[in-house]
């Protein structure tokens, strides 16, 4: 379970629910957008399996993709397909590192979490034995933001 997750996330607190949750946001989903779903779903079982298995980082890197993403934002796909809505404001989001996203597009939050993605595995591999960068807290905060995106896509 992550940390400090906010009230408003403790739905999807656990792999089983947060997968749950993706399996019925993919149904009702098509084409490109639900390619992203199913991207953002394997990348959140990965991240699961770091945070609640404590599968270390390095085992996990290599299988994080972004190839949808990176295809699609080559095709100038609108993210906010995902959810047209703008991400709402909780309550419970407020004195949390999750409260700026709160009427914020979708495509700008589906930015951040395949940019923090993208930095790990970048960034991992080279710096790995850093004592200054807290590996798994990045991968937990990126988890936050993926289960931020999956409770927005469900209202």
């Amino acid at each position: 379970m992550i940390e400090n997750i906010p009230v408003l996330l403790k739905v999807f607190d656990t792999a089983t629910k947060a997968l749950s949750g993706f399996t019925g946001w993919k149904s009702k989903t098509k084409g490109d957008a639900r390619a992203v779903v199913e991207e953002l779903k394997e990348n959140s079982r990965y991240f699961w399996l770091v945070i609640e298995e404590d599968v270390p980082i390095g085992k996990i890197i290599n299988k994080l993709s972004t190839l949808e993403y990176d295809r699609l934002c080559k095709e100038d796909y609108n993210f906010n397909f995902l959810q047209m809505k703008k991400i709402a404001s909780y309550k419970s989001l407020e004195g949390t590192n999750l409260s700026s996203w709160q009427g914020k597009e979708t495509k700008k939050l589906v930015s951040n979490i395949y940019d923090k993605i993208k930095d790990l595995k970048a960034q991992y591999p080279l710096s790995k034995n850093s004592k200054k960068i807290q590996w798994k807290q990045r991968v937990r905060n990126t988890q936050k933001r993926i289960l931020l995106l999956l409770r927005h896509a469900s209202s």
